[in-house]
């Protein structure tokens, strides 16, 4: 259901670092019987790889805790975590995501393909039926999760020509999402130069 690589950095520990998988479960049961009685919700971001560990880390908090108060993720600049049915179970069991992509980033994008998306780039909806079922097959398949916030550096003239690179840094997202308005309207050119938000 989830990439490999991801899940063997959430689950992978040893006798002198224990994993993350073991910290997140240790912390949320503290913080669930110190403050149970109360409500509470859980909040987890994080930026590339820390933002797929985060989804890793919100689907299993749901999954292992009986209960649980609402668990969000809000992620930048996150890879694709799993298939289809990983996106399923996730929404099944009420994990909210805002995954804040800039479509400028080639992180996004990746692993795999995706083929019940609109992203051109690589979109295998096009494809031949036996192309699709090949991929499909290789379990190459995989699904873009949560609600989308789609930002791109080149509405700002200074992101725009930071490269590559540039378009993946957190500091862009920040940047992105402090001049971001609305949909119509997606990015206000009076945004300050360099200001983050903290």
């Amino acid at each position: 259901m989830v990439e490999s690589g991801f899940l063997s950095l959430y689950t992978s520990g040893n006798a002198s670092c224990p994993s993350l998988q073991q910290m997140v479960r240790e912390e949320i049961g503290r913080v669930l019987e110190m403050y149970g009685d109360e409500p509470l919700s859980f909040t987890i971001t994080g930026h590339s790889l820390d933002a797929a560990l985060a989804t890793l880390a919100a689907y299993d908090i749901n999954t292992s805790f009986n209960n649980v108060p609402p668990v969000t993720v809000i992620s930048f600049g996150e890879p694709r975590v799993g298939n289809q049915s990983f996106r399923f179970q996730l929404e099944q069991n009420g994990t909210k995501i805002l995954r804040i992509v800039n479509s400028d980033d080639v992180i996004t994008k990746v692993p795999g393909f995706v083929i019940d998306n609109n992203d051109t780039a690589v979109n295998a909806a096009g494809l031949p039926s036996w192309v699709k079922k090949r991929v499909e097959d290789a379990q190459l398949v995989y699904a873009d999760v949560g609600q989308e916030l789609r930002l791109s550096s080149r509405e700002c003239r200074h992101l725009s020509k930071g490269g590559m690179a540039a378009c993946h840094e957190l500091s862009t997202y920040l940047e992105l999402v402090n001049g971001f308005v609305s949909s119509n309207y997606p990015f206000r050119a009076t945004a300050s130069a360099g200001r983050i938000l903290c």
